[in-house]
C-alpha cells in the first residue's frame, strides 16, 4: 500500500485534540498507577486543556518538592499514630503553605461523568 492510499482506510478513531502542558500544571497528588512511582494527572479534559491541575495555583516549586518527598516524610497525628505523607493537603500544611491554593481534583460521579 502506498502513502497515497492511506486516506482511503476507514479509521476507528477520529476528532483528535492534541495539547501540550507542563506536567506540574496538570498533575494530581496521586501516583499514576499502583505499582510504580509515576506521577498521576488530573482527569477532567477541560481542566487538562486549561492547565488547571492541583498544583496550578501553587506553582512548579511545590510540585517538585511534593514529588521529591512523596511518601518519604512521616507525620504523627493527634492520637500518636504515624503515617507517610501522600496527600498534597498534608504536605502543604506540613511545610506551612496555603492549602487554599490547592485546586481540588475533579471526582467521578455515579454516571461516570466528572465533577468537583
Amino acid at each position: 500500500m502506498s502513502g497515497e492510499e492511506l486516506h482511503s482506510i476507514a479509521s476507528v478513531i477520529r476528532d483528535f485534540q492534541f495539547f501540550v502542558a507542563e506536567k506540574w500544571k496538570i498533575a494530581s497528588d496521586k501516583r499514576g498507577s499502583g505499582n510504580t512511582a509515576n506521577i498521576g494527572s488530573i482527569n477532567k479534559i477541560s481542566d487538562m486543556l486549561s492547565g488547571h491541575g492541583m498544583f496550578s495555583r501553587l506553582g512548579e516549586e511545590w510540585f517538585d518538592e511534593y514529588w521529591m518527598n512523596y511518601g518519604k516524610i512521616t507525620i504523627t497525628d493527634d492520637k500518636g499514630n504515624t503515617r507517610k505523607i501522600t496527600r498534597l493537603k498534608d504536605f502543604v500544611a506540613y511545610r506551612g503553605g496555603d492549602v487554599r491554593l490547592i485546586v481540588p481534583k475533579a471526582r467521578r460521579t455515579r454516571a461516570g461523568n466528572r465533577s468537583l
